[in-house]
This record gives C-alpha cells, structure tokens and sequence, in this order.
C-alpha cells in the first residue's frame, strides 16, 4: 500500500474482527477468517473461523504501530509505544483497556491526567504557560494521518 503524500511510514489501517472463542480482536485473513491465535498457550477454538470485520478506530491503528521497531526516528510509533506499552513492569495494554477512541479523546485525555497529577492542564513543564507540549502534538499529528489513511481507504472502496 502506498502512503499519502507527506506522511511518515505507518502502519496501514488495521483488519480485525472479535473471536468467537477468546472475545479477543484478532487480525483477518484476506479470506475474512480469523488467523491462528493462542488462548492459554493452547490454539484458540475460535481460530479460522469466520468473522465480520471491525471498524478500524484511532485507537486500534495506534496499537498496530506500537509494534513498529522504529521509535527513534518515527515520532507516531513512539506515541504509539509510550501510549500501549508503559514502563517494562507493567502489562501492555490493549485498544480494549483504553478510555478513549479517537485523537481528541486522547488529547482530552492527556489534559486530564495533567490536572489530577498537578492540579493545571498546562503541559509544558514548571511554570510553562501553554497549554500543550510534544505529546499533544504528536496526538495531533497521528490524528491527521489516520484521517488521511481513512480518506484514502474510503476513495479505494468507492
């Protein structure tokens, strides 16, 4: 797939679909089924079943870049990762353990976490006066490009 114009290397829009057996969103073959997953290291009962494809949201095509190996120089995949991963102690997180759906809804969120950390929705450091920083800024930006990606499937579908 080709990128649109102007865009970092991404992830293209996400094919999943929910399992039958797991309850778990799982990759789509081209065929529509489900790929082999495990459940409990054993196979899923629901794998190569069939499913009906999920809407592909901000927030599950933010978690297909967090597996990208180029956080350094990609600043999506480094959002990406900060966001789904977390400190190395933790689990990762999931699309399904996330309170938000869309890029503002992250945005709002960050502001949030801000305000119960320090008690001021100013994120730009000791005494800064904007409202905003880096991260809501790369939000930003990721929103853009999965608005892209989405014109673009919807042109191709049309």
């Amino acid at each position: 797939m080709t990128q649109p114009p102007n865009t970092p290397e991404t992830n293209p829009l996400p094919r999943l679909g929910n399992c039958p057996g797991c309850a778990q969103e799982i990759r789509l073959r081209t065929d529509g089924t489900l790929r082999q997953h495990p459940r409990y290291n054993v196979r899923c009962p629901g794998s190569r079943r069939p499913a009906e494809p999920l809407e592909p949201t901000f927030v599950r095509w933010l978690h297909a870049n967090a597996a990208r190996r180029d956080a350094y120089t990609n600043r999506i995949t480094h959002l990406a990762q900060s966001t789904f991963h977390g400190c190395t102690r933790s689990p990762k997180r999931t699309p399904a353990d996330m309170p938000w759906t869309t890029a503002v809804q992250l945005h709002d969120e960050l502001h949030q976490q801000q305000v119960r950390l320090t008690g001021s929705e100013n994120r730009s450091g000791y005494g800064g006066t904007e409202r905003c920083d880096w991260m809501c800024r790369d939000v930003t930006h990721a929103g853009h490009v999965y608005a892209e990606l989405l014109a673009a499937a919807a042109g191709r579908a049309a």
